[in-house]
């Protein structure tokens, strides 16, 4: 196997690392909406086979409505609640969510009688609405925020706008956290590597394997099963970690190599049956560890055993295949870009091993 993968390294190296850049720009147009097609309610940390799950089904049949608020609509009038102007703006608002499609309930303080709904002050209550069970409820949220987006006595909340929101915000807080790691983690593997070019491989290597499992993950979720969405916070975190510990292996193994005879294929082969062996067995070693949360019902859970098992095993496959294939293309000049200190100094450490 590792002599096929040095074969691979030494006679096809333009050709994986072009597919691999191929790859890339196709996993970054492909993969990169993939926060939006994961699942994000409150469905994620339910057992689907509990007692509490079949309550909530007998509820829906029974009302043909969902037992939870959906849609909360909190309504500041600004006066007296229970004034004709303040029990004229409730009904407008009610009667506006109610017409609807996918809403098959609403409810005010006048029908449920309880003061609780109306604040302290009497200026502001709210409208509770539960959607049809068999409803769009992502479709319906969406018209009902378009239809309050001019209202500004209007506040929209509940489930069903909640979920999208969670979603939105793990997108935009993963884009933050790839922006600041990305920079600390290049000036860690500076220090230890002592060149920049060879800094840059293992953040190479992990944003290929980051990009390329939200491929698997979008295709798992849109062809096979529905995945919660914070298995993406998993996923970006071990994704960078697993990728960058392999091509550490890799990189400090192939730089001892070329240390003592010069870069080639044997420098190669060396480097994959030593270091890449060890790549191999950590990966499916992890791969057959997150595989054991796929027997857990909690679809969350779940989610994070499928996309664990497929960031290891996508983080190898870049290691062994494309890393390889850029070190053979680079040679010495993996070393380049380096201060004459630095240089020095990562030779003779080389050297020693």
């Amino acid at each position: 196997m590792f002599r096929l993968l040095t074969n691979l390294a030494d006679r096809r190296a333009w050709i994986v690392v072009v597919l691999a850049v191929m790859f890339a720009g196709f996993a970054g147009y492909y993969g990169g909406p993939v926060a939006g097609l994961l699942t994000d309610d409150s469905s994620n940390f339910e057992d689907p086979a509990s007692e509490s799950v079949a309550a909530e089904k007998t509820l829906a049949r029974a009302a043909d409505a969902n037992p939870g608020a959906d849609i909360v609509a909190l309504i500041e009038v600004g006066r007296d609640v229970t004034s004709a102007a303040g029990q004229e703006k409730v009904s407008d608002v009610a009667g506006a969510i109610g017409d609807d499609p996918g809403v098959a309930q609403v409810l005010t303080y006048r029908e449920t009688g309880d003061e609780a709904w109306i604040s302290d002050d009497g200026d502001a209550t709210y409208v509770v609405a539960s959607f049809d069970p068999d409803a769009d409820g992502d479709a319906a949220a969406k018209r009902l925020q378009k239809k309050f987006a001019g209202d500004g006595d209007v506040t929209l909340g509940g489930e069903a706008l909640v979920g999208p929101q969670v979603g939105e915000i793990v997108g935009e807080d993963l884009a933050r956290a790839e922006m600041l790691a990305f920079p600390i983690l290049f000036v860690l593997l500076l220090w230890v590597f002592r060149g920049f070019v060879a800094a840059l491989l293992p953040l190479i290597i992990g944003g290929l394997a980051v990009v390329g499992t939200f491929v698997g993950l979008r295709v798992v979720a849109t062809e096979v099963t529905p995945l919660s969405v914070y298995a993406l916070n998993l996923v970006t975190g071990l994704g960078l970690g697993l990728a960058i510990d392999y091509s550490l292996f890799i990189v400090s193994r192939y730089r001892e190599e070329i240390a003592r005879t010069g870069p080639g294929r044997e420098a190669m082969y060396r480097t994959l049956s030593t270091a890449g062996r060890t790549v191999l067995f950590s990966s499916l070693t992890v791969a057959a560890a997150l595989a054991a949360l796929l027997v857990f019902p909690l679809r969350f859970l779940y989610s994070m055993g499928v996309g664990g098992m497929i960031v290891s095993l996508v983080a190898a496959f870049a290691a062994l295949v494309v890393l390889p294939a850029i070190l053979s293309l680079l040679g010495e000049r993996v070393n380049a870009l380096s201060f004459g200190r630095w240089r020095r100094a990562a030779d003779e450490e080389a050297r020693s091993v």
